[in-house]
């Protein structure tokens, strides 16, 4: 029997992240260890920048009214899910990358987008580009939260944790160890390399996607329901196993 998925992220994309996982015929507990909400902001005039930086959906659910003072602003927007959101609230997005603002950011060109404007959540990456001036602005804050019941009694046996953030890994180690509950027989499917690193060892499996979006995240527990367990074949320099499927690579931690 497929351990049940466990998905910890903010209400409004657990929801999108449970409903892809029942459409993979997928059993799945939403329990967030963070809430989303808005903080009080002002920003500095929209005609003092040439490009609106969005690198969360959030920016747009829980920025407010004030939002609409930049909409003459092109918008460089991370990832898939902030780029539809920002078009939704009526702006134009020129540029869209897959990753994170710095590899959007370089992929830009000299000549283009030299005064942009960041409109981020309270806890976000150091970023700094040469030769552009980057104004950040925080519009909203991630609240952890407690383990809630339904993750304690998920997590009372075997469970695949979706993790989607560097910060959710760490949060959800603490909370395992004050509960004194084990990782070792949970395995963890990682939105990417950096959230991999950041969830540790010691589970019985650690997996991060090829992409960092939903699909290849999901993909990794809908092929691991037919070849849970497979040979491996190598070590890699941070002493995590590396499994080889013919469609992906996947880390487990010794």
């Amino acid at each position: 029997m497929t351990p049940k998925l466990l998905i910890l992220r903010p209400l409004d994309g657990a929801l999108q992240t449970e409903r892809r996982a029942k459409d993979l015929g997928l059993s799945a507990v939403v329990d967030p260890l963070f809430a989303v909400e808005s903080i009080a902001w002002s920003g500095p005039a929209a005609e003092d920048f040439d490009a609106l930086l969005l690198t969360s959906a959030n920016a747009l659910r829980f920025g407010g009214p004030r939002l609409a003072e930049y909409r003459s602003l092109p918008v460089l927007a991370v990832g898939e899910k902030t780029a539809a959101a920002a078009m939704a609230a009526g702006f134009q997005v020129v540029r869209s990358g897959k990753t994170d603002a710095r590899d959007l950011l370089d992929q830009l060109g000299d000549a283009a987008y030299r005064e942009i404007l960041w409109l981020a959540g309270e806890q976000h990456m150091e970023l700094s580009v040469e030769g552009r001036h980057l104004e950040i602005i925080p519009v909203y804050r991630s609240k952890a939260m407690a383990l809630g019941p339904e993750a304690i009694a998920c997590l009372a046996e075997e469970a695949i944790i979706v993790l989607h953030s560097a910060r959710a890994a760490s949060h959800l180690v603490s909370e395992l160890e004050r509960l004194r509950l084990p990782t070792h027989i949970h395995h963890v499917l990682a939105f990417s390399e950096k959230v991999a690193e950041a969830a540790g060892q010691g589970w019985k499996s650690v997996q991060s996607a090829e992409h960092p979006d939903d699909d290849a995240l999901l993909s990794l527990a809908d092929s691991w329901q037919e070849q849970p367990y497979a040979q491996c074949t190598d070590i890699d320099d941070r002493g995590l196993r590396r499994r080889r499927y013919p469609d992906r690579m996947d880390i487990v931690a010794l």
